[in-house]
């Protein structure tokens, strides 16, 4: 009954146990193994130059996009903006690219409207050093008001005749 003071049935589920811990402890590992290696591949990368974000906002008839000074209160602002119409006098596409030297921002946009063209705004902006910068692009009142609201649009970065790099609204 007794095996060097020990139970042989206690020593028996002590190790029955141990094969099955080590096992999940392998499983969770291959999977945050894999979940590194996947969001390493994904990674855009952070040298050179590109746009790292477009945010597009509604101006009201002060051309604010926001009635506090929180991300909440933007938010909020911008979704009583899209759902009063009347409430709006302009966009203005923030545009959050990175990189140096000369570069021309091309906003392309796709209207509401039937039978509108799309419209296209550049932007010459000239860079330096080599960092990550916002930049506006305005569409005022007078011109939203014949184009319609927005409903698609892209950005893209130029250099000369290159492209460098561009993001697409989803229905785009």
């Amino acid at each position: 009954m007794h095996l060097n003071g020990y139970k042989f049935w206690s020593v028996g589920v002590a190790f029955c146990w141990v094969p099955i811990i080590f096992w999940s402890m392998r499983f969770f590992g291959l999977v945050f193994f894999l979940l590194v290696i996947t969001g390493c591949g994904t990674a855009k990368k952070s040298s050179g130059t590109g746009i790292i974000k477009v945010l597009p906002h509604y101006l009201d008839n002060e051309g604010q996009h926001t009635d506090g000074p929180t991300l909440l209160h933007r938010d909020v602002y911008q979704r009583e903006l899209r759902s009063n119409p009347n409430l709006v006098h302009g966009v203005r596409y923030d545009v959050n690219w990175r990189g140096g030297g000369e570069v021309i921002l091309r906003l392309e946009l796709r209207s509401s409207k039937d039978k509108s063209k799309s419209m296209q705004v550049e932007k010459k902006v000239d860079q330096g050093r080599v960092r990550s910068q916002w930049t506006p692009i305005l569409i005022e009142a007078k011109t939203y008001r014949s184009f319609g609201q927005p409903e698609a649009w892209r950005v893209s970065l130029w250099r000369g005749e290159e492209l460098l790099d561009d993001q697409v609204s989803f229905l785009w």
